[in-house]
């Protein structure tokens, strides 16, 4: 390949100090003891005396508020964008969460925005000098875009990807490129180059994966909206477990070309991208702006569905819906106490407001995820491990998988063990639809959405995933390549949330044994929990409706 460096360790210590290098120029956030650090390290962040009264109002506000600030000349770009940088630098101290940094480049292009506003009395675009950080595979050229590679950690790129430019002309500042594990097929974020991140809201939890940094940073106040990616989970478990609204669209709705991939050519299970934030609205207001007919991004991305984002999807306004529930386990591994009593609260709230819930039993998953974990050993091993073997990086547990099938060869994927599971794929996507149009019962129609947990934990350990890694909460919905949001529910509770009598327990699995001995209310006390709502295919609009009516229900419980 041509690379001149051949150890991980030297490549990582060029990439870190150049990191380090680019934050220094600009800022000099406060070092901590970790001693003396709480768990909710956002918290402590936001008191700190590190920020000035209005850099606090400005990264405490939702991009909606930031951008009419800026359209009405409140705030200029570059000072929210200032705000944010000095907020992520903070963000990358505490909890390691950021890969590129691109501060110079981003106070530059947010002072053109201000002087373009000041001479021309308008904005560029819908969202004229709002910052978003952006997870690492995008590029942003001629930064790296490692994907938690050695190889590529410090490989220049020569053309952004097609969403950088799109929404770039839309009126995006990026200042920021946020941490992956490697090859981004891990369920929490950590790799050889960049290290390991961790949960903004509780120090001593992972902050899930591959969109780890994206969730820390989100969390921690410093962006006010991020660019993630999924394609088992990756925006879905770290906005989980950052207590974020993450929205997982179905493939052809937002645009892809361009964006690094940890397996190039593998499309058999499709990675899609999404957004990432505290607040509903801003997925909403981000989904309008990029799929709105000025963008059109299906007029540069031949695989991107010309479909413009629409608006009051559910008709009539204002009606009572039907939901499929999953309760308490997915047939594979039951959830955490704090998950399921998430998913009664939800079911109690949305009951209160008159809508149905009903239990929907988890038919089908664990062959569609015995066969999800296929597809990815079959297709990726060898394309992760040539990469990693080839600068001595070392194999994490939970990507053994990889190196297992990496150590088999390709031999045995011939044309026709590909059209065995192109066939097996198409079938059990197909009986999932025929099941979900065969919910409607009674007169009644079908179900609106299926509300289910996103893991077993609230948000595990950190490392806690390494053993176990269980993403069939998610990896479901990737494989039927339905659309997906989370939501915020609740916090662990050490007063409410008791474990399990664990001699009466029947568990389904060893893993789901050793996953409920790991429970420990004392030490998930403050955990965030959240839950996912899934829509069909390509119903992205409706499932954000659905999302709001859930959130607004739990508001008024």
């Amino acid at each position: 390949m041509g690379f001149r460096v051949k150890d991980y360790r030297q490549v990582a210590a060029i990439a870190v100090k150049r990191r380090a290098d680019n934050i220094a120029a600009f800022f000099k956030p406060p070092t901590v003891q970790e001693s003396e650090l709480p768990n909710n390290l956002t918290e402590y962040a936001l008191k700190s005396g590190y920020y000035t009264p209005d850099e606090l109002d400005i990264i405490q506000s939702e991009a909606e508020v930031i951008l009419s600030k800026i359209a009405n000349r409140t705030w200029t770009s570059l000072a929210v964008t200032k705000a944010f940088s000095k907020a992520a630098a903070y963000a990358q101290e505490l909890t390691n969460c950021l890969t590129e940094v691109l501060y110079a480049e981003a106070f530059e292009r947010a002072g053109y925005l201000d002087d373009y506003l000041e001479k021309h009395g308008k904005t560029v675009g819908p969202l004229h000098g709002l910052p978003i950080s952006l997870k690492d595979c995008f590029v942003t050229a001629p930064h790296p875009s490692s994907v938690g590679l050695a190889a590529l950690a410090n490989e220049p790129t020569e053309k952004d990807s097609l969403i950088v430019t799109l929404l770039r002309d839309l009126g995006a500042v990026f200042y920021v490129k946020t941490n992956v594990p490697v090859a981004m097929m891990m369920a929490e974020t950590i790799n050889n180059v960049w290290g390991e991140t961790r949960n903004s809201l509780h120090k001593a939890l992972s902050c899930g994966g591959s969109s780890g940094g994206e969730g820390a940073l989100i969390a921690f106040r410093a962006s006010p909206l991020g660019v993630g990616t999924d394609i088992g989970g990756s925006i879905r478990i770290p906005s989980a477990w950052s207590y974020l609204y993450g929205l997982k669209p179905s493939f052809g709705r937002y645009p892809t070309y361009g964006t690094k991939s940890g397996i190039p050519g593998q499309e058999f299970i499709l990675a899609v991208n999404g957004p990432m934030s505290t607040s509903l609205r801003s997925l909403q207001l981000y989904s309008e702006a990029l799929l709105g007919e000025k963008s059109a991004p299906w007029l540069y991305d031949h695989k991107c569905l010309p479909i413009p984002w629409r608006k009051n999807v559910i008709q009539p306004q204002g009606r009572k819906l039907r939901f499929g529930l999953i309760s308490d386990h997915d047939s594979m591994v039951h959830g955490h106490p704090p998950v399921e009593r998430a998913l009664a609260l939800t079911r109690k709230a949305l009951e209160a407001q008159g809508h149905e819930v009903i239990d929907w039993k988890p038919d089908g998953h664990l062959a569609i995820v015995q066969h999800l974990a296929e597809a990815f050993h079959t297709f990726g091993g060898t394309a992760i491990i040539d990469y990693t073997a080839a600068y001595g990086e070392p194999v994490f547990p939970a990507m053994k998988g990889f190196e297992a099938a990496a150590e088999a060869g390709e031999k045995e994927l011939g044309p026709t063990k590909l059209r065995n599971m192109v066939m097996k794929r198409n079938l059990l996507q197909q009986t999932y639809v025929d099941r979900w149009r065969n919910s409607a019962v009674d007169g009644k129609a079908p179900i609106d959405g299926i509300i289910q947990a996103v893991a077993p934990q609230a948000a595990p350990r950190l490392g806690g995933t390494q053993k176990d890694m269980h993403i069939a909460y998610t990896g479901v919905w990737n494989y039927l390549d339905f659309a997906s949001c989370t939501f915020p529910v609740t916090f662990a509770d050490k007063g409410l949330d008791k474990p399990r009598d664990l001699a009466a327990f029947q568990p389904l699995s060893e893993s789901d044994k050793r996953i409920q001995e790991d429970y420990n209310p004392e030490f998930y006390h403050g955990a965030p929990v959240s839950l996912q709502c899934i829509g069909r295919r390509l119903e992205e609009e409706k499932v954000l409706e659905m999302v709001e009516v859930i959130s607004n229900a739990l508001k008024q419980s």
